[in-house]
């Protein structure tokens, strides 16, 4: 089975997601092919306020001074190569389509010269008719809103009911935003999160991809390096319990998440909360605070899971791969390490610190040739385990 929509931009019709057929990953793809400009933006500073068109590779990198808004039937295309530079917490408000279309070669950067957290606004998309990001260098969001409280990088719960919101982000970066990189909100939210690297989210609260109230998809071959909080959160609520969250999540790998939030409430690797369902294989889990949290909570019968891989060099953190109060139990599947040099799954390179005010990554996780994780996968979804894999389906960064 296929399905497509299309998304009308100044008359041109752009195919901007489509249902791959109903094999075993179920994934929803993006069109590669560089759209036309339409209502083209020719001057290098963003106007204020409302605002649709094409900024173009042809002007390259544009200056943003003050929030703008995409209504409702109107596109806002970013061509691959160019550069936002925001100032002024500044915020993209999206109530139509946003389509970010950067490639492997000529990606697209939004971000701010201050090169901090928090210092600008990102993309608060809760009205979107569809979202599609791809190829993106996406830093330093999180700006505060009107009562100070930090924003999300990429946010979308939509106030509507009627309607699906296609959510496509793939093979981007994320980087130091203040709360939640990813959050995606509602029954109505269909998503395909795959092959990003996000990194370093959150201050002393915030999750790499959070996933709510009905949510359905897809979260795969992510890198996720120190976040604050949680790295991947299913949660449906503990009230209004359909539809559920349900999503696949495999393939991702997990590293130095959940230290800033503290002893009191550490970070998850990934939780399942709440009702919420899922499929969870093949993730490669290191150096967390916590690792695979099923809560008992959650729609429990419903939540599958196994050939998982968990390592940490941090003694003291070996016992929460699956934490206590969990309803998870280590499977005949996973990979489990009892102390710091068993099944090391050998990255090119991981470094000695975990410390949460790092910054700047100096890891490399791809796997070397002898790494325990290769050939050790759940077939269904890959061979491996972890996001960087054998047969070039993995993370392309």
């Amino acid at each position: 089975m296929k399905t497509s929509f299309l998304r009308v931009v100044g008359g041109l019709a752009v195919g901007l997601a489509v249902f791959a057929s109903c094999k075993k990953t179920e994934d929803i793809t993006v069109t590669s092919a560089q759209q036309p400009a339409s209502n083209p933006i020719k001057t290098p500073v963003i106007p204020c306020g409302g605002i649709k068109g094409t900024l173009l590779s042809s002007v390259g990198t544009y200056t943003m001074n003050c929030d703008v808004r995409v209504a409702k039937k109107d596109t806002l295309y970013i061509q691959k190569g160019v550069t936002v530079n925001i100032a002024n917490n500044s915020a993209f408000f999206i109530d139509g389509t946003l389509i970010i279309e950067g490639t492997a070669s000529s990606p697209v950067t939004i971000t701010s010269p201050l090169a901090k957290q928090g210092s600008w606004g990102g993309f608060q998309c809760d009205s979107a008719q569809a979202v599609s990001i791809k190829w993106a260098h996406i830093d330093y969001a999180g700006g505060p809103n009107a009562t100070g409280s930090p924003r999300g990088t990429i946010r979308i719960s939509p106030k509507r009911t009627v309607g699906t919101v296609k959510v496509l982000i793939q093979d981007s970066w994320l980087l130091a935003g203040t709360d939640d990189a990813i959050s995606l909100f509602g029954a109505n939210v269909v998503v395909d999160v795959q092959r990003n690297t996000i990194e370093y989210e959150g201050t002393t609260d915030g999750d790499a991809i959070n996933l709510k109230s009905g949510v359905t998809g897809t979260v795969a071959y992510n890198v996720l390096w120190s976040g604050a909080g949680t790295a991947i959160k299913l949660e449906t609520s503990p009230t209004v319990l359909f539809p559920q969250t349900n999503v696949k999540v495999y393939n991702n790998t997990i590293v130095a998440s959940g230290f800033r939030r503290g002893a009191g409430e550490p970070g998850r690797g990934i939780s399942a909360d709440k009702f919420a369902q899922g499929d969870i294989f093949n993730n490669l889990l290191v150096n967390d605070y916590y690792g695979l949290d099923i809560n008992p909570v959650a729609d429990v019968r419903n939540v599958r899971y196994g050939y998982n891989y968990f390592y940490t060099a941090i003694d003291s953190t070996r016992k929460y791969f699956y934490p206590a109060g969990s309803v998870g139990r280590a499977q005949p599947t996973d990979i489990v390490s009892t102390s710091k040099t068993d099944k090391d799954p050998l990255f090119v390179r991981l470094a000695a610190t975990t410390d949460p005010a790092l910054q700047v990554d100096p890891n490399d996780f791809h796997l070397q040739a002898g790494s325990p994780a290769k050939g050790k996968g759940n077939p269904t979804y890959n061979n491996d385990i972890g996001a960087y894999t054998s047969d070039g389906n993995g993370n392309k960064h």
